[in-house]
Parts: structure tokens; sequence; C-alpha cells
């Protein structure tokens, strides 16, 4: 049974909208369920929902951001606990950790991108915090191989941009759903395909 909406306050309205919109993406697909259908489910109206996400992509950026920062710890937890590692092995643990996560949120982050492109006012995905934090996660380890001498001459920056960019989610559930790839025959391929021939002296 729903409870009215004026009952509840802003936060018990929008953690009930992010949980009922999460337990209908996991029944039906995020494609397939509705801002109508959400707002109904949580017994609000419409012009609720919309005052509070003016779009699925909206809905689905406010679902990511908890997500992302649990994400964003496990990845600085898994540094610090395995910084005793040779950088190569710490490099592909933390790609590992990112095909993971977008093998998890794909379908949510494929329309958060959709929204992004179609609405010009909005920021675009590399000025976003995830992007920034992968960013200068991913270039300081390579630049601490190519500070090492253990890589290929490389523009860390450049290379950093180029791992995250490879997957997009839309590239990534065409490589899962289409192409037949597994997650782990992903993450397999590439750190074979992009960083082995990197580090050469060490490969």
């Amino acid at each position: 049974m729903t409870t009215p909406d004026g009952s509840r306050t802003k936060q018990e309205l929008s953690k009930a909208i992010l949980h009922t919109a999460n337990h209908l993406f996991q029944e039906h697909g995020v494609e397939s369920v509705s801002m109508h259908q959400i707002a109904k489910t949580v017994g609000i109206g419409q012009g609720t929902l919309y005052r509070r996400y003016s779009n699925k992509g909206d809905l689905c950026m406010d679902m990511l951001k908890e997500n992302f920062g649990i994400f964003i710890q496990q990845i600085d937890d898994y540094l610090t606990a395995n910084s005793h590692l040779p950088v190569y092995e710490r490099l592909c643990g933390v790609i590992r950790q990112i095909i993971s996560f977008i093998d998890k949120e794909s379908k949510c982050l494929g329309v958060v991108q959709t929204h992004i492109k179609i609405d010009e006012k909005r920021s675009d995905f590399f000025q976003s915090p995830p992007y920034l934090y992968l960013h200068a996660t991913l270039s300081g380890l390579l630049r601490e191989a190519a500070g090492d001498s253990l890589v290929a001459a490389i523009d860390p920056c450049y290379a950093a941009h180029s791992f995250i960019s490879v997957h997009s989610p839309h590239t990534y559930r065409h490589m899962r759903e289409t192409m037949g790839y597994s997650c782990e025959e992903i993450q397999d391929h590439f750190c074979n395909t992009f960083i082995d021939p990197l580090f050469h002296k060490l490969v």
C-alpha cells in the first residue's frame, strides 16, 4: 500500500522513488519502465516526479551517485591494500573493477549518456566527477609506470582518457549482448590489448 505524497518528507519521497525505480528496472529492464509507471507505483502524481527528475536520465544519475560513491571507495581501498604490488598489477586490477562496474550499471549508464547527448545544456561526461576521478586514478598509475621506465613512451593523460572512452555503456552492451563476450573475457581482452603492450619490459 502506498503512502500519500503529503505524509512523506522530501528525503523519504526521494528514497521511495529511487527504491521503486531500482526495483522496476531490475524486474522489467531500464528501457521498458516509464516515468508514469514509476510515479504510479510510488503513489505520486507525475508532476511530483517530474519536479524532482525531468527525465529518466536524471533519475538514473541520482541512482548511480550512491553506487559510484561505493565504487570509488572500493578502488581506493584496493589501491591502499595493494600498494606493494607492481604498478602493472594495480592498473589491471583497477581496469577490471571499472569494467565490472560498467557491467553492473551499463543500462542506467546508457540512459544517462543518452539524455546527456539530447540535452545540450547539460555538462558532458568528461566534466563529471566520475570521469575526473577515473582519469586521475588511471593517469596517476600510468605516470608512475612511465616514471619508473616500465612502459613505452606514452602520454599518461591521453592514455587514461582512451582507456575510459573505449568502453562506453552502449559499446559495452554491444560486446556483451550482440558479440557474446562475458564480463571476464572483456576484462582479459582489455588488459591483453591495451595494457600488456605498454609494459614491454614486464610482459
